[in-house]
Order: structure tokens, then sequence, then C-alpha cells
């Protein structure tokens, strides 16, 4: 075989091995795609536009917000526009704008959302999704609490004992909201009166409130129940029970703020603790309340809220009642929290004693408390 045969056929032979490696590097560039997780029941399952994937649970979806609670990195709030991909390991309910309720197990992939049902698969638009929730057959997963404990306790020239309980739990689903919180103050010393001990109780207040929302639109909603306790010894007021309802609108719900408005009749009765002679120690009224809630979230730790509501009742009651409330929750080891919180109530004309002293019309106090969120 001469040199020019020899050269073609070596070259016929050894050309394939020695572009294997390129091919096959190319192949895999084409090839290759980005692993999907495998799915465990025991988690909700996110995937983000950005192809990053999260396990956890997913606990609400409303006004193109998505609160997700990930295994690692514990609540994440994301813009619905950056959902990829969304699975549930438990029934979960959707809200849409034409008010229909469902009910089953979510898969939202490629622009589609779908619930599963007794087997049955149903597609719906997601531009027609107003929100999604826990479903009743998830019941507990439906509800959240908090309880905050503020002590101060000082020994020594001065003996006193001032505490702050607030406690509350709310119930969220795709179409309702119910929601019950409870304040309670008191404050007590003890003072020498020559070389006696005296116990002088200088505070002693609760307040409970309650109220059920129905949410209609992705803004507005009626105030099914708007009912309160309170009491407070040092205001004259034994107890004093509104009950009423309301209208609600949402001014801002994003991912950051949320900011709404109420606005409802209602009727409170109020007993006094004493009233001057031949005066009725209860009086009844109508009463027009006004209110309004602010949150926002200032970083990943530290959120800020304010609350207020001003109840307008007849001269007798008091006149006008405001009841302000403010301050910041800072997150400090998973879901314990330090709070700070301002108080400051307001009764225009408190009711004057069997004495004849009139309570003072400003009550504030501002509290450093413990509190766990479950």
């Amino acid at each position: 075989m001469n040199n020019a045969l020899r050269t073609i056929y070596l070259t016929l032979i050894f050309l394939p091995i020695l572009t294997l490696p390129e091919v096959a590097a190319q192949s895999s560039k084409t090839d290759w795609q980005t692993p999907s997780p495998i799915f465990k029941q025991k988690f909700d399952w996110l995937r983000l536009t950005s192809n990053e994937w999260l396990k956890g649970d997913i606990v609400s979806m409303y006004d193109e917000t998505l609160e997700f609670d990930s295994d690692e990195l514990d609540m994440q709030t994301i813009d619905w526009d950056d959902v990829a991909e969304l699975r549930s390991k438990d029934w979960l309910s959707i809200r849409l704008v034409d008010g229909t309720i469902a009910e089953g197990y979510l898969v939202v992939l490629d622009g589609k959302l779908t619930l599963v049902n007794n087997n049955i698969s149903t597609n719906y638009h997601l531009n027609e999704l107003v929100s999604i929730a826990s479903s009743g057959v998830n019941e507990w997963d439906l509800w959240d609490g908090y309880a905050n404990v503020g002590l101060n306790v000082r020994s020594g020239n001065t003996e006193q004992l001032d505490y702050t309980i607030t406690a509350g739990i709310q119930r969220r689903s795709s179409s309702s909201r119910f929601k019950t919180d409870y304040t309670a103050n008191y404050s007590k010393s003890e003072i020498d009166d020559d070389g006696v001990p005296t116990d002088v109780k200088t505070a002693d207040s609760q307040r409970l409130t309650s109220t059920y929302d129905w949410y209609f639109s992705q803004k507005i909603f009626f105030r099914v129940v708007d009912a309160e306790y309170f009491s407070d010894e040092f205001l004259n007021v034994d107890s004093r029970i509104s009950v009423g309802v309301g209208l609600g609108y949402q001014l801002i719900d994003s991912s950051k703020t949320s900011w709404e408005v109420t606005l409802g009749p209602s009727y409170q009765t109020t007993r006094f603790n004493n009233v001057k002679e031949g005066e009725d120690d209860q009086e009844n009224s109508a009463v027009v309340s006004i209110g309004t809630t602010y949150e926002y979230e200032l970083t990943s730790d530290i959120d800020f809220d304010a609350s207020y509501q001003i109840q307008l009742v007849n001269e007798a009651s008091g006149d006008k009642i405001h009841h302000f409330k403010t301050g910041f929750e800072v997150e400090f080891a998973g879901d314990f929290d330090l709070d700070l919180t301002f108080y400051l109530d307001r009764t225009e004309k408190p009711k004057e004693d069997e004495s004849e002293n009139i309570p003072e019309q400003n009550d504030y106090r501002f509290v450093v408390s413990l509190g766990y969120d479950f």
C-alpha cells in the first residue's frame, strides 16, 4: 500500500474517534436540563421563574402576593408574577373574580391553574384568580394566633408589679376572616404607710374585640359581626359592650403594605362602677364606629403596625371614645418576637363617680413584651 492510500485509510479510521468528545460535549449542552425535585407529599412545592425550588407550606395568596412558609427560609412573601410552578400537598380553596369558590389539590404550571378533586381535574384561568387559602378540609391550617406578655417587677424602695397581656387568634379562608384580640393591663404598688404595707392598684383594664368579615370583592368586605367588651376601673367603667356591623375597604394590600378602613353602626351598653346619687349607673347609646388598620413590613424581621378607632356615642356614654395602638414587632428567634407597643385611650366626657371625681380623659402607656406566634 503506497503512502497516499495509507494516509487516507488511517484518517477514515481515527477521525470519528478524535471528534467524539466534542460531539458529546455539544450533545450534553443541548440535552442537559435543570433537574426537578422529587416531590414528597409532606411538602408544598414552589418553583420561581428563576428556576429555584422551595419546599414548605402554602399559607395564602391575595392581591397578587403569595405567602409561602419555606422549610429552610421561613416565611417568604413572593410576587405572583415570580411564580412559575406551584404544587400543593393538601386541599386548597381558591376564589375567582366572579365569586366562585372551588377546592382541591392545586397545580399551577405553564400559565394554567388546575384543581384535582376526587380524581377529576378542573382548569381555571389564572387571570380570574383572586385568592388562595387553606381548605376547610384542613381546618387547623386556617388558624393562626399570638400571645404576648409584658412584665415589670420592681423591688427595694418601691415594690411594684406591672403586666400587660395580649393574645389573639385569626381564621382566614379565601372568602372570610374571623379575628379575636384580648388585652389586659394591671399595675399594683406596695407603699409603706407608717410601717404597714398597703397595696395600691394603679391600673386595671381589659379589652376583648371580635370581628367577622366576609369578602365579596378584592377590595370590599362586609363586617358581619363587630363586637367589643371593655372595662376599666379607673375610668369608672365596670363594663362596656358594643355590638354592630360595618363595611370595609382595602385601600392597599401589597406584599409589604396593608391598609384598610371600616365604617358601621352599632349599639352600646355601658355600666359604671359608681355614679352620683340619683343618676342611672347604666347608659345605652347608638354608635357610629370608624376605624383604620395599617401594617407595613420594614424589613424581613421588623414589622410596623398602627390602628385607630373612634366611636361616636351620646354624651352620657362619653361623647367620643378613641382607641389608638401602634408599635413595632421584631422577630429575633424563630416564632418569638419582641414587641414595642404604644397605647392611647381617650374619652371626651368621662363619667364622674359618687364623690364627683372625674377620671382623666387620656390613658396612655408604652409596653415592651415578649411574644410568640403560632
